[in-house]
This record gives structure tokens, sequence and C-alpha cells, in this order.
């Protein structure tokens, strides 16, 4: 009896392993089925992402050369408008950042036009001043020149000459010769205020 129990026990355990078989067969096929298909989508992915970098790598080279044109464009504006020197030409640059506006509208703005004026005349004023030499010390603009402050010396009340605080003491050794060539005996008359 024990052996037809074993066998009456082994029987249906076969069928309970060819079941499990079939069922992970059937499993394994469709997990197969699944990585292929997600092989087959991820090459579809890699090969999408390489085309869209490939279109977006067109596309930043086309507006460098389009900014070689622009940088063209305003490099001929600023000759046309005689637009040279670098204050200038930041003027520009300042004025087309902060606008957007492309180099004709700028070059043709009567404000841009009024700053750039600005700017020129400051510049030439600022040359013409510079040549003129007022005979002042180069350092301070104290005038070094004894007539100069002899022309500016004053009489007091007692009839001596009074010179301003001002004068230079360096210069009062020259002031008397200068006063005493001229006039004999003055420069017992001379009152320095800052002596």
């Amino acid at each position: 009896m024990e052996n037809e129990n074993n066998e009456n026990l082994n029987s249906p355990n076969e069928e309970n392993e060819s079941d499990d078989s079939a069922q992970l067969k059937e499993k394994n096929r469709q997990l197969f089925e699944r990585a292929k298909k997600a092989e087959t989508e991820a090459k579809e992915l890699k090969q999408f992402k390489a085309e869209t970098e490939a279109k977006e790598k067109a596309k930043a080279e086309k507006p460098k050369s389009g900014d070689k044109l622009l940088e063209r464009l305003d490099k001929m504006a600023l000759q046309v408008a005689g637009i040279k020197e670098a204050d200038e030409v930041e003027l520009y640059t300042k004025w087309k950042d902060q606008t957007g506006r492309e180099a004709d509208d700028i070059v043709g703005n009567d404000i841009f036009k009024k700053e750039l004026e600005s700017i020129r005349t400051a510049k030439a004023n600022q040359a013409a001043t510079s040549d003129i030499s007022g005979g002042g010390d180069k350092s301070g603009g104290v005038n070094d020149n004894p007539d100069y402050w002899i022309a500016k010396a004053t009489k007091g009340k007692d009839g001596k000459l009074e010179f301003p605080e001002e004068t230079p003491k360096h210069l009062y050794s020259k002031i008397l010769d200068k006063m005493s060539a001229s006039e004999p005996g003055s420069s017992e008359k001379i009152k320095f205020y800052n002596g």
C-alpha cells in the first residue's frame, strides 16, 4: 500500500512539475520579449538623442556666423558715424546692450548723437585747455615768476609793499633781487605775511 500511495503521490507531483515548467517557460519567454523590446527602445532613444544633439549643434553654429555678420555691421556703422575713440565705442556698446537696437537705429538716434557730441566736446575742451601754459608750476599751479608776485603785492598803510600769504617762500630772494635791481633801497619796505 505504501507503494500505491507513493505512486499516487508521485503522479500529481509530476503534473505539478510539468505545469510549473510550462509556466516558467512562458514567463521566461515574456521576460525575453520585454527585454528585447527595451533594447530596441533604448537604441531608438539613443538614435533620437544623437539626432537632436546634432540639430541643436547645427542651430548653435548658425548664430555664430550670424554674430560675425552683426559684428561686421556694427564696425561698419561705427566707421560711417566716425566713432573711433574707445569712450565713443563704449557709449555705442552701452546703448546697444541697454536698448537692443540695431546699429543704424543707434547711430541715427538724436539722443545718442547728443551724448556722442557731448563726449567729443569734452575731449576737445580738454585738449584745448591742456596746451595752455599759464606760467604756473606743473605740480600745483603756483606761479614761480617773481614779476607775477610783485604785481600782486599791495601797499600797506605804512607805504610798504605787502605780499599775499600764498607767495611761495622760495621766491622771496628772487623777489628781493628783482625789486632791488629796479629800485635801490626798496627791499627795506617789503613785508611778507607768511614769513
